[in-house]
């Protein structure tokens, strides 16, 4: 699932505070070395395992099949082609939205003045070379996302086949690749992921947005009260001197 949009990916990129501030934000103080903002991945990988803890070895012949199953599911670039094709998407629809369709921001205020023209538009009145500049930066992107795709999709396969072999017994899992291997079958193997990050699936998540915050006050009440159920933990000794003071 780590997870999202192209326009953001880019202005991260090009960010001169990006790399200094983010693993700061992203890690555990425990995990940063406090000389350099690179973090310790010794210390987050060793969370990481109390978090996900390796996995007893499936079944042989469950597992040849199942990886079977992941490499329809997961093909080689797999990751690369969504998240480029994901963002590119995502991006080229901002560029042709308005400025005023914006929540707010400087962005807004530029539009008002210029008679509100589109993103793009006053993109390219910033910059001349906007379009080239995007270009070229959406060619590295995609380069570097094959490189990681590259890295990424074999672990995922392997992923995939381990947690489907101990989901699903053999003969499962050969009804799966029968499956798979019928036209039909492999349309879905090859597209499930694209399903996912559909604009009418997109929609549907977003839309649940409003409804789950008008459960949030009730819930926190809910939680608060479980918690209050119990004596509150005594102060520090710190905390208590400061009263008495």
């Amino acid at each position: 699932m780590r997870a999202i949009l192209f326009g953001v990916s880019l202005l991260a990129l090009s960010s001169p505070t990006f790399a200094a501030t983010a693993p700061h934000k992203a890690f555990p103080k425990s995990a940063v070395s406090q000389k350099s903002p690179v973090p310790d991945m010794s210390a987050v990988f060793a969370m990481f395992d109390k978090l996900f803890p390796p996995q007893p070895d499936p079944d042989p012949a469950r597992l040849a099949l199942a990886r079977t199953s992941a490499a329809a599911m997961w093909p080689n670039g797999a990751y690369g082609t969504m998240t480029t094709g994901m963002m590119s998407t995502i991006f080229d629809r901002v560029m042709q939205m308005k400025a005023s369709d914006l929540p707010g921001g400087d962005m807004k205020k530029d539009a008002a003045a210029a008679g509100d023209p589109s993103i793009h538009t006053l993109a390219t009145m910033k910059d001349p070379y906007f379009d080239q500049r995007t270009a070229a930066m959406r060619q590295v992107v995609e380069e570097e996302a094959g490189k990681v795709s590259a890295i990424i999709d074999p672990r995922i396969r392997d992923g995939l086949a381990r947690t489907m072999a101990r989901r699903f017994d053999e003969h499962q899992l050969a009804d799966i690749n029968g499956f798979f291997a019928t036209p039909t079958g492999h349309a879905l193997a090859t597209q499930y992921l694209q399903l996912w990050i559909d604009p009418d699936m997109m929609r549907s998540i977003f839309k649940t947005m409003p409804e789950m915050m008008k459960l949030m006050p009730d819930m926190m009440a809910k939680m608060k009260a479980a918690a209050e159920k119990y004596p509150s933990p005594p102060k520090p000794k710190a905390d208590t001197a400061k009263a008495k003071g």
